[in-house]
């Protein structure tokens, strides 16, 4: 149940924020839709993955600035249900939007 609501606050959010983006920029809500949830999908795999590549460099940072090893642990393979619900919306949109432009695509 928690997963579930997870996956629909990040799914409302990113409509939220796809409508502003649309809102201050002279484009439509379904034109900017796919790039607008790619770009979200990305951001939340690097920041969201643990043991990636944002860890690794602040732990290298870390070590090269005081000297000090960092203990190296096994990656954790812990489920991103924010990473679920923006890859989600992206697959989602990309539906719709194909669904909408589909007389386009067709001739």
């Amino acid at each position: 149940m928690k997963n579930l609501l997870i996956v629909s606050i990040t799914m409302l959010v990113l409509v939220l924020g796809n409508w502003l983006a649309s809102f201050f920029m002279p484009l439509g809500f379904l034109d900017i839709t796919i790039p607008f949830a790619g770009l979200a999908v990305v951001i939340v795999f690097f920041f969201k993955s643990k043991g990636g590549m944002a860890s690794r460099h602040l732990d290298m940072s870390i070590q090269g600035s005081t000297g000090i090893r960092m203990e190296q642990g096994a990656p954790v393979s812990d489920r991103s249900y924010i990473l679920i619900g923006s890859i989600l919306y992206l697959v989602m949109m990309v539906g719709i939007t194909f669904f909408v432009y589909r007389e386009y695509f067709l001739n």
